[in-house]
C-alpha cells in the first residue's frame, strides 16, 4: 500500500529534481532575449502487483500471500497463550482423622496384661468437585500425622499408610506414648510417593479413597486399669502437594483463555470509507496434550476500532459445542492438535473486520470434560499443556468503497524552483485490478500548515470483471497533476507532500466482491513537463 500511495509522488520529485534550472547558467544571450523553454521528460515505467502494492502489511506477525486460488491473502500466526498442568490444576489439602477405643474393661490384672486393638479406616479425599482420582503421583508436599491417647498406661502403636507407597512399600508410623508423654508427631515430605486411591477397604474398584490401619498395644500392670472408654485418637494430612502425574478423572474444571490480538496495521493506515471481506478466516489453535477433551466457549471475542466503536462475535460458533481433543491414555506424552475455524457461515466475523478493528480482545472459556463429549479417561502429568494460537486469513476476495489512507513523505524542492512558471506530471495508468483511485496532494510547511493542495482526481480506473470472476482486459486512463506559476511559488517553503488517497473496488456501489489475484498489475508510465524563463540577465 505504500507503494501504492508514493508513486504518485515519484515523477512530481524527479521533475523538480531533474529539472534545474542551472542548465541554463552558461548559456550567452542578447539583453532582450527571453528564452522560455518548455522540457518534456519521460521517466520511464513503474509496474507493481497486487502483493507489491500491499507489501507495508508485511511484519513480524503478518505477511502477504497468496491462497490456492491465486487470491492475494493477509496472514497472521500468532502464539497467544500457553497453560501448564499446575496452573490448571490444584490437589486440595487433605484432613482425616479418628479414634479408637480399647472397648474392654481392665482393672488391677494379677500380671501385665497387652490388649491389642487393630483397625482399618477408609476415607474419602476431600474434592472440589466431582473429581475422582485413583493414582497421584506427588512432586511435593507434607505428610502429617499425629497420635493422642487418654489410657493411663504405655502404649506400642504402628500405622500403615496403605495408599502412600514409595519403591513399592506403603509408609508406615510407629511410636511409643505413656501416660506422662501422651502424644506423637510426624511429618514426612511426599517427594516420590505415590498415592493409590483406587480401591475401598474391601478391595473393590474404587476412586478417592485413603486406606489406613491402626494397630496398638496397651501395656496394663497390676497396678493400673483401662476402661472400654479410653482411645486413642490420630490425625493426618496432606497439604501444599504438587504432582508429576494424576490418573482418574478430573471433572469440570476451567481454563482461562485470554489474550489480545493487535496485529492489525491493514488498518491502521486507513482513514474513513468501507472495507468489507468475503471469506475471512480466524482459525483458533489448540495443542492439548492434557489427558482429556476440552469444550471451547467463544461467547465473549470482542472487537474495537480507533473510534472506540465495539462489536461483539455472535452466531453458530458461540452457541455450538467446540470440542478440543485430548490424547488418551496409551499415548500419554503425545499432543493432539484441534483447530476450531471461526467464519462467515458461522458468525458474524464479516461485520467484527469491517468495523476496521485496533484490536481483538478474546475471552474464551476452556472446560475439562464437557457435556456432550463421550468419557474418555483422565490423566495429567507436570508436562502436559495447553498452547493456544491463532492463524488469521484474510483473502482480498473484499470490497472497497472510498477507503482513505494517508501517507507523508519528506520534500526538498530545488533552489531554482521560483524560475519555473508551469509544472505538469502525467501518469498514464494500465491496470488489470478492479480496483481505482483517487490522489489529492497537499504541501505542507514546517509547522504541518496546509501551502498549497492539488484537488483529488482519478489517478487510475479499476477493470471490470469479467464472468470469470477475473478481469480480462486493463482499464486505460491518464492523470495529469498540474502547478501553475502561483502554485509553484506557494510551494517553495514546503517540507512535506501528504498524500490523501481514496481506494474504491470496481462496483463497489452495487456491493459487489472482487478478488484481487496475485497475477494482477497495475502499470504507471510517468512524464513531466516544466515550463521556465531564463534572460541574459538572471532576472
Amino acid at each position: 500500500m505504500k507503494k501504492l500511495i508514493t508513486l504518485c509522488t515519484l515523477g512530481l520529485s524527479a521533475v523538480l529534481v531533474a529539472c534545474n534550472v542551472q542548465y541554463f547558467e552558461n548559456a550567452e544571450f542578447d539583453d532582450n532575449i527571453i528564452f522560455d523553454p518548455s522540457i518534456a521528460v519521460a521517466f520511464g515505467e513503474l509496474n507493481y502487483t497486487v502483493d507489491e502494492l500491499f507489501e507495508q502489511l508485511n511484519d513480524a506477525n503478518a505477511g502477504v500471500t497468496s491462497n490456492n486460488e491465486g487470491v492475494v491473502t493477509i496472514v497472521y500466526s500468532e502464539q497467544l497463550q500457553s497453560q501448564g498442568a499446575q496452573e490448571f490444576l490444584q490437589v486440595p489439602d487433605q484432613s482425616f482423622g479418628s479414634s479408637l477405643p480399647s472397648g474392654v474393661n481392665i482393672s488391677n490384672p494379677p500380671t501385665t496384661t497387652v490388649v491389642t486393638v487393630s483397625e482399618s479406616y477408609e476415607f474419602d479425599l476431600t474434592q472440589r468437585g466431582a473429581e475422582e482420582y485413583d493414582s497421584i503421583f506427588f512432586q511435593s508436599g507434607s505428610f502429617e500425622f499425629s497420635v493422642e491417647s487418654d489410657f493411663n498406661a504405655n502404649i506400642d502403636f504402628v500405622a500403615t499408610f496403605t495408599s502412600l507407597e514409595t519403591s513399592d512399600a506403603p509408609l508406615v508410623m510407629s511410636g511409643s506414648l505413656s501416660s506422662s508423654n501422651n502424644s506423637f508427631s510426624e511429618t514426612e515430605p511426599l517427594d516420590g510417593y505415590v498415592g493409590y486411591f483406587h480401591l475401598d477397604s474391601d478391595g473393590n474398584p474404587a476412586s478417592n479413597k485413603f486406606l489406613v490401619e491402626i494397630t496398638y498395644d496397651v501395656e496394663v500392670t497390676p497396678s493400673s486399669s483401662i476402661s472400654d472408654t479410653d482411645r486413642v485418637s490420630f490425625n493426618l494430612a496432606m497439604t501444599n502437594t504438587k504432582f508429576d502425574a494424576i490418573y482418574g478423572f478430573v471433572d469440570s474444571q476451567e481454563l482461562e483463555v485470554s489474550f489480545e490480538i493487535v496485529n492489525f496495521d491493514f488498518f491502521k493506515q486507513f482513514d474513513t470509507g468501507g472495507i468489507t471481506f468475503a471469506d475471512p478466516k480466524v482459525n483458533f489453535v489448540f495443542n492439548n496434550s492434557f489427558g482429556f477433551p476440552l469444550g471451547v466457549d467463544f461467547q465473549n471475542i470482542t472487537a474495537t476500532n480507533s473510534d472506540g466503536q465495539s462489536l461483539s462475535l455472535e452466531g453458530d460458533i458461540i452457541n455450538q459445542l467446540n470440542a478440543v481433543a485430548g490424547p488418551r491414555l496409551v499415548n500419554e506424552g503425545q499432543t493432539r492438535t484441534t483447530e476450531i475455524e471461526v467464519n462467515n457461515s458461522n458468525s458474524n466475523l464479516v461485520d467484527l473486520l469491517s468495523l476496521q478493528p485496533e484490536r481483538i480482545v478474546v475471552d474464551v472459556k476452556a472446560t475439562s470434560n464437557p457435556n456432550g463429549v463421550p468419557f474418555q479417561y483422565n490423566f495429567i502429568n507436570d508436562q502436559s499443556i495447553l498452547d493456544v494460537g491463532v492463524d488469521i486469513e484474510i483473502p482480498f476476495d473484499m470490497t472497497l468503497d472510498g477507503l482513505q489512507a494517508e501517507e507523508s513523505m519528506p520534500f526538498s524542492p530545488p533552489e531554482d524552483i521560483d524560475q519555473a512558471k508551469r509544472l505538469m506530471i502525467r501518469l498514464a495508468s494500465e491496470n488489470y485490478i478492479p480496483m481505482g483511485g483517487k490522489v489529492e496532494i497537499q504541501f505542507l510547511g514546517a509547522n504541518n500548515n496546509l501551502l498549497h493542495s492539488v484537488d483529488e482526481q482519478a489517478v487510475f480506473e479499476g477493470a471490470e470483471v469479467g464472468t470469470n470472476g477475473r478481469t480480462n482486459e486493463p482499464a486505460r486512463a491518464t492523470a495529469d497533476f498540474v502547478l501553475e506559476e502561483d502554485d509553484i511559488q506557494s510551494i517553495k517553503d514546503a517540507e512535506t507532500i501528504l498524500l490523501l488517497v481514496t481506494l474504491t473496488t470496481t462496483d463497489a456501489d452495487q456491493g459487489a466482491n472482487v478478488k484481487l489475484f496475485d497475477d494482477y498489475e497495475l502499470k504507471f508510465k510517468v512524464s513531466g513537463q516544466l515550463d521556465i524563463v531564463v534572460n541574459a540577465n538572471g532576472n
